[in-house]
């Protein structure tokens, strides 16, 4: 496996760790449903709206 980075800078400054997972191809329904859960997650707006 190639020499993944173990934690990031964002443009704030800010370090953040960084976990990197895999999953084996025969569990193609987890996959299914870490992709769905990952899509949700980097897609949600954390702003909240004025009221």
């Amino acid at each position: 496996m190639a020499n993944l980075k173990q934690e990031y800078i964002d443009i704030k400054d800010v370090k953040h760790h960084v976990e990197h997972l895999t999953i084996p191809e025969q569990e193609n329904s987890d996959r299914e449903q870490l992709v769905r859960e990952l899509f949700i997650l980097l897609t949600k707006s954390t702003k909240k709206l004025p009221t």
